[in-house]
């Protein structure tokens, strides 16, 4: 029977007077080992997706730019996303677990997707691929800093710094590409 991380109430959105940036609760459904799907797309609202807005949409990806507020753009997983959640290895549980970073790291792969198939795909070089993936790295960075509940700085900080020099053999994986 799947299992839904809604059902387990493991994501909540805080009601308070801050600018709501993510679209709310994590609704997907688990398949098996490193397999969820999302039962409803969702969304990060990001000032450091603005600053490679055009390149992001020209390269695939779903992001628009709300009216309100300005200097934000809204980058979008669909329903149906694949995702492992997050590509911690089981012995980094101790200290962060996949679902502890859960929406930002399914932003980050839906951006690491585009990536990955620019450079299958040759459409793009590979000098502007390297800057986006540490654009995309940036995104990750800020959406663990915005998501309820809030990632602890001593959680959000490794998990940046392994995606930096390690990010780069994500986007070369042949067989993940999606969206």
């Amino acid at each position: 029977m799947p299992l839904s991380l809604t059902a387990l109430g493991l994501y909540s959105q805080k009601k308070n007077n801050r600018m709501k940036v993510w679209s709310g609760k994590l609704d997907c459904t688990f398949h098996g080992k490193m397999h969820w799907e999302l039962n409803k797309e969702i969304w990060f609202l990001s000032k450091e997706a603005k600053t490679h807005h055009d390149t992001w949409k020209e390269m695939g990806v779903k992001i628009t730019e709300p009216k309100s507020p300005e200097g934000y753009s809204k980058v979008y997983a669909p329903k149906g996303y694949d995702t492992d959640l997050a590509s911690i290895p089981r012995f980094g549980w101790v200290a962060v677990a996949p679902w502890d970073v859960a929406r930002p790291a399914i932003i980050h792969d839906v951006l690491y997707g585009v990536l990955r198939d620019a450079l299958k795909n040759k459409t793009h070089d590979e000098k502007l691929v390297n800057e986006m993936r540490a654009a995309a790295d940036r995104v990750f960075l800020e959406g663990m800093h915005h998501v309820e509940p809030p990632v602890k700085i001593w959680k959000a900080k490794p998990c940046y710094w392994s995606v930096r020099p390690f990010g780069r053999f994500a986007i070369r994986k042949a067989g993940m590409t999606q969206i």
